[in-house]
């Protein structure tokens, strides 16, 4: 057997063996998520923060392997960032879409919060892949709820790409400011 189908095995075995919540727990989890909503939705992020941190304890080691994380750190962001916690904010949303499970790295909402934590921390690199996902998923909609000054940055970036001679440079702008 070559070192493919050996490596081919072993992946298959992982995603047999792949383990689910247990009912109780994810029913437990599902009360600790709808009171954090309620906390949330009456603006006392604190206390929804609480709840929220408990129940991501709650789920077995390693989170990372599981989608209900995800959600979790995602609320827990969005309060942080909310805050204007940005740093906290960028961690959980990181966390969030490096989740093995799947379920972080297309989120178009959770690639828009880490762009703007990431805006926010000075990371302009990171904020453009992330706002540019964001958008590339859900177009100029997903910004309009939020602060005009992430899609106007999102806006002004242009990519440069080596053109025929290393002096002529292609600018290739991926938003037309409306």
């Amino acid at each position: 057997m070559n070192s493919y189908n050996k490596l081919q095995g072993k992946n298959i075995d992982k995603i047999q063996n792949k383990k689910e919540i247990p009912e109780q727990l994810q029913s437990e989890l599902d009360k600790h998520a709808e009171e954090g909503n309620k906390y949330f939705n009456n603006k006392e992020y604190d206390k929804a923060l609480e709840i929220w941190v408990k129940a991501l304890e709650l789920i077995p080691e390693p989170k990372k392997n599981f989608s209900e994380t995800v959600w979790f750190l995602t609320s827990i962001g969005d309060i942080y960032f909310m805050q204007g916690k940005y740093e906290e904010s960028f961690n959980s949303f990181e966390d969030a879409k490096n989740n093995l499970s799947g379920e972080g790295i297309n989120n178009p909402f959770i690639l828009l919060r880490l762009g703007q934590s990431a805006f926010e921390l000075g990371k302009k690199e990171l904020a453009t892949e992330n706002l540019l996902r964001a958008y590339m998923l859900e177009g100029k909609e997903i910004f309009e709820e939020d602060d005009k000054k992430y899609f106007e940055f999102l806006s002004s970036i242009s990519i440069y790409q080596p053109g025929p001679t290393p002096s002529a440079y292609l600018a290739i702008s991926f938003i037309a400011p409306s």
